[in-house]
């Protein structure tokens, strides 16, 4: 995680383009202004980790919150699938090992 100091100006940043634009733009339109984007992404890589991060972090801060929550917010759709699963399976017990009995040795005693 970086410090506050890069964290604040990227938030400012970003905040002032998104006003400009009117909106907040999704990843992949973001992704397209190439060379326009006010902040790269592997800077929002490396502060943010990524674009999510960096809108979460916009949403929840308390400075520029409210500016980006009376934006346009595009929903961002979950990527994971959702997987149907079979009706669940009882587990089979485990079978108790057998303790190994030490084997029994004669000793044969000497006379004298």
């Amino acid at each position: 995680m970086t410090n506050k100091v890069k964290s604040n100006k990227a938030l400012k940043s970003l905040t002032t383009f998104f006003t400009q634009e009117g909106k907040v733009l999704s990843e992949n339109e973001y992704n397209l202004l190439g060379s326009k984007q006010p902040i790269l992404g592997s800077t929002l890589n490396n502060i943010f980790g990524g674009y999510r991060g960096a809108i979460s972090a916009l949403k929840s801060s308390p400075r520029f919150g409210l500016i980006v929550k009376s934006l346009d917010t595009p929903e961002v759709k979950s990527t994971a699938k959702v997987v149907e699963t079979k009706a669940p399976v009882e587990p089979i017990p485990a079978k108790k090992p057998v303790a190994a009995k030490p084997a029994k040795v004669e000793v044969e005693k000497k006379n004298g």
